[in-house]
């Protein structure tokens, strides 16, 4: 005897609830997606798109498919069909802005990368991928909405479809059939989840929310709350302000009743929504998810970036800055020779357990910052890597270097004691896509690294092309915004000289030299008084050192600020000897002394 099969336990829906979701084009998605399932026999998938340089394209098989269902109908052009081949929602949004509008609120279809369920692989760039949708019954509730008695399309519904297709206004003949084809997707989304914010306070909430709040003494609702609008949310609004709600329309970021005369018919549907939404209870998951700056790469704030320049440029104080008040989510690290992947991932580490040693997996860095991140995906996160080409950066990341390459699909399997640790911090779920590892959205990398240190341990280029890079120049600018303007070193109570003008001096011989050039050069902090007043002793045990020990120590006398085979012993004792040197080597760069 056969009988059926258990019920399938399915796993529970992400809400997208804070993902990046602009729908700016409603109709044109919803109907280029609904004309695909149509010409494709109504089949249950469709693999629609192929790659076109960076971009997608639409099947060239589609085209002619397409042509065939419109043609005939009031205001078709073949023009305007064969543009679709490269020019619609499908194929220019991002996979994940994708899924909300298509899964979530009108749940007429799923829709993957082909070849991967991984939602990750557009989320920053131009760049996209083939993708495969895979339709649901909804499609065939919209279809009997505005078919005839004999199930089939008439010239009326298929011009419907070709005006939201091109965005075209409807005409008052197709106005009907577009409101029983906005009543119905409406009904559809009357399930979704939205999220706003009342100051620090989460507010969840379906459209009954809205419906429920309106009434004779709240003829409006406030749907936006304190925070940006995100997630869901966006597609509801963009609904609302594209007209595609029977009873609602958006004023500014309110909301209220297109017809306030029809407030007995809205009654009956809100609480005919209230009935179904008693009969289909759920258990509902909200999860943090990522956050708006996928949607584009100019709105990207999640960064992979290395500040580099010549010592002493104000690398470190740029970061500084990114970083002022986010110091509590911030992990800083050190690079150097010893550095590894253990001291920057973590490890097993030999720990007491009461008389006994035990050995456990110790968090590092990386691995700190990473579930903080994931653990609170509200606020932007930062790792800090100073000098990080002073360490063997291909050792200290391992492969998890791969997963700073947030444009393509690369994720990595973590390491069995890696993985054990995450599952324990995230009570089972890994925050992973599957088995593999991948990125927190929030999580920004910055590094700092001196161009004159770059031969300690080179970078090859498969892993510099994975960060962003920002030269920090000097500045050779006397005004208020540069403080170093301000340094003066003092000789003695009487002499002193103009720390900008120095560098400036010493930087044109530098740079004029095909042995040194840029990297040799002395940034406007390479000293940082804490006044703005250099002593002799600093200058000379920094500022001297390195230009005798780094830079001029094996150069001829042509193009030396040292004379004579000066060594640095014979700037000691500083008080004469320092000091007449230094002046020697003024008087070569003609800087000049200043008497107080």
């Amino acid at each position: 005897m056969k009988l059926p099969n258990q019920i399938i336990a399915r796993d529970s829906i992400d809400p997208k609830l804070a993902v990046g979701s602009s729908l700016p084009n409603p109709k044109g998605l919803f109907a280029i997606v609904f004309a695909l399932y149509i010409v494709n026999d109504e089949k249950d998938h469709l693999e629609y798109s192929d790659k076109n340089g960076t971009g997608i394209k639409l099947k060239s098989s589609l085209i002619p498919l397409l042509k065939s269902f419109f043609s005939g109908i009031n205001g078709y052009s073949d023009l305007e069909i064969e543009s679709l081949e490269t020019n619609n929602p499908l194929l220019e949004m991002q996979i994940e802005p994708l899924q909300v509008p298509l899964q979530l609120f009108w749940k007429i279809a799923k829709i993957n990368i082909v070849g991967t369920d991984s939602s990750s692989g557009e989320r920053t760039g131009g760049v996209r991928f083939p993708k495969k949708l895979f339709f649901t019954t909804n499609m065939d509730i919209v279809k009997s909405s505005i078919s005839d008695e004999n199930d089939s399309f008439t010239n009326n519904s298929k011009e419907l479809i070709y005006s939201w297709l091109f965005n075209k206004s409807t005409s008052s003949s197709l106005q009907y059939i577009e409101l029983k084809l906005i009543k119905t997707l409406t009904i559809f989304s009357e399930e979704t989840l939205f999220k706003t914010w009342d100051n620090t306070t989460e507010i969840i909430f379906q459209q009954e929310g809205i419906y429920t709040s309106l009434d004779s003494t709240n003829p409006k609702v406030n749907i936006k709350g304190t925070k940006e609008i995100k997630g869901t949310l966006r597609n509801l609004k963009a609904v609302l302000d594209k007209n595609l709600h029977p009873f609602l329309k958006n004023n500014g970021d309110e909301v209220e009743l297109i017809n306030p005369a029809n407030a007995n018919i809205f009654g009956y549907y809100k609480n005919k929504v209230s009935n179904y939404l008693d009969l289909s209870p759920k258990s509902i998951e909200i999860k943090k998810i990522e956050k708006e700056e996928f949607v584009n790469s100019e709105s990207i704030s999640c960064l992979n970036k290395i500040f580099y320049g010549a010592p002493g440029t104000g690398k470190s104080h740029k970061v500084k800055e990114l970083v002022a008040g986010k110091e509590e989510r911030t992990e800083r690290v050190t690079f150097h020779p010893e550095y590894d992947y253990n001291a920057f991932i973590g490890g097993y580490k030999p720990t007491m357990d009461g008389d006994n040693i035990r050995y456990k997996f110790v968090p590092q860095a990386f691995t700190n910052i990473y579930v903080k991140a994931w653990n609170d995906l509200e606020n932007d996160y930062y790792l800090v890597i100073e000098e990080i080409n002073r360490g063997n950066c291909a050792e200290i990341f391992g492969d998890i270097f791969q997963l700073l390459d947030r444009t393509n699909d690369y994720h990595i399997t973590p390491s069995k004691e890696l993985k054990e640790y995450l599952t324990t911090e995230f009570s089972g779920n890994l925050k992973i896509d599957g088995e593999k590892l991948i990125l927190p959205p929030n999580l920004n990398i910055l590094a700092t690294m001196n161009t004159s240190d770059q031969s300690l341990f080179p970078m090859d280029s498969a892993f510099k092309r994975r960060w962003d890079w920002e030269y920090i120049p000097i500045n050779y600018e006397a005004s208020e915004n540069n403080i170093s303007s301000k340094f003066k070193v003092q000789l003695s109570e009487q002499e002193s000289f103009s720390w900008l003008l120095f560098i400036k001096e010493v930087n044109s011989l530098i740079k004029s030299n095909d042995n040194l050039g840029m990297d040799k050069c002395l940034g406007n902090y390479f000293i940082k008084p804490t006044t703005d007043e250099i002593d002799v002793e600093t200058f000379i045990n920094k500022a001297i050192f390195y230009l005798w020990n780094d830079v001029f120590k094996d150069e001829n006398e042509e193009n030396n600020i040292f004379l004579n085979k000066t060594s640095y012993e014979d700037f000691f004792p500083i008080k004469p000897n320092g000091i007449e040197k230094v002046k020697e080597i003024l008087n070569i760069l003609k800087v000049e002394i200043a008497a107080e």
